[in-house]
């Protein structure tokens, strides 16, 4: 998508910075909620998997790591994934305002969702293309300089 050309001739794109990445993930929110809504919960990384035999394998419960061998079927999940025997089971999403319900959108099928702040408010969450990293941010702004839009560049 190229921004620029989605611009009337009024507006402009100017770079205003850039964020810096540690988790894989960024949150667009307004920072007057963090003290009062952000919610103090602990992320778990809960993944889960039905086989086809009616099975559930979930990680760190009954295997350590992916190059492990599940013993009932003499084979790694990594091996068990790629011969389709399992069926990923949707990651548990709390949809609060916090680094769990982050964690929880970013992780999701989509990559990408709101968190429920309060009163219908909201927070949005979005994993990054790559991961950890330092990525620019523009602003769509109008002929006196006021910011129109935000544009993460995740590329």
């Amino acid at each position: 998508m190229n921004i620029e050309k989605s611009l009337n001739k009024s507006e402009r794109l100017v770079r205003i910075g850039s964020i810096t990445v540690d988790s894989g993930q960024v949150m667009i929110c307004d920072p007057c909620y963090i003290d009062d809504h952000w919610k103090k919960e602990e992320f778990q990384d809960i993944r889960q998997y039905k086989h086809n035999d009616g099975t559930l394998l979930q990680y760190r419960v009954d295997f350590e790591n992916y190059e492990q061998v599940i013993p009932k079927y003499g084979k790694t999940m990594n091996q068990i994934i790629e011969d389709n025997e399992v069926t990923e089971m949707p990651k548990p999403r709390s949809g609060n305002f916090s680094y769990a319900g982050a964690c929880g959108e970013t992780l999701s099928k989509k990559g990408y969702g709101e968190m429920l702040i309060h009163l219908g408010g909201s927070a949005i969450a979005s994993r990054t293309l790559t991961g950890d990293g330092t990525y620019p941010v523009f602003a769509v702004v109008d002929k006196d300089g006021g910011a129109k839009g935000l544009f993460i560049r995740f590329d």
